[in-house]
């Protein structure tokens, strides 16, 4: 149950009713999250394809599990919600930096990649400078751009003359992300 403003209402003991925020910062979920971040700067110092393969297996897994893992344990937070898309964008970001001065991938095809991720940091800080609250909230748009990003850092490793495919691919899924979360965004920024 909540009170305006979508705030828990207190249990009998002072303690928000299936208040999950009150895990801390280091959870399990938020590790696996931030985990990303220095899996991401390996890209920039690794270069044999199959530890580069490696990278972005780890990099996704640790994407499928950190989310699962906070509602199994009930550690889901604020904090942890903004985490997780945080370091996947700072995880794909650096990923494919690392490919732009071998020319497997060209700035054009850089930008269709991070579209998704360019246009919703850009909403959620439009709505913090507004002083509305944007929560992070996935959406199936932006789990398939995520997928698609991933396939698109695989064929770069081992097949790079078919890479315009997962790019675009990735670039309709995320003009579809961005439709979704733009009309999410505007949803919330409506006066109630």
């Amino acid at each position: 149950m909540t009170r305006a403003g979508g705030l828990p209402v207190s249990g009998g003991h002072g303690a928000p009713a299936d208040d999950h925020h009150g895990a801390g910062f280091l959870t399990v979920g938020n590790f696996l999250s931030l985990l990303r971040i220095p899996l991401g700067f390996m890209f920039l110092v690794v270069s044999e394809p199959k530890w580069v393969a490696a990278i972005v297996i780890a990099g996704a897994a640790t994407d499928l599990l950190d989310g699962l893992i906070a509602r199994l344990t009930h550690t889901e937070s604020e904090i942890g919600a903004l985490l997780d898309p945080f370091c996947d964008r700072i995880f794909v970001f650096l990923a494919l930096v690392s490919f732009l001065p071998t020319g497997r991938i060209d700035w054009a095809e850089f930008l269709i990649l991070i579209l998704r991720d360019i246009f919703t940091g850009g909403v959620f800080w439009v709505g913090r400078l507004a002083g509305k609250e944007m929560p992070f909230h996935s959406r199936m748009g932006g789990k398939v751009t995520t997928a698609l990003q991933v396939a698109a850092l695989l064929t770069l490793i081992f097949y790079p003359e078919y890479v315009k495919v997962p790019v675009y691919a990735a670039g309709v899924a995320a003009v579809y992300a961005i439709i979704d979360y733009g009309m999410a965004g505007v949803r919330k920024m409506a006066p109630a």
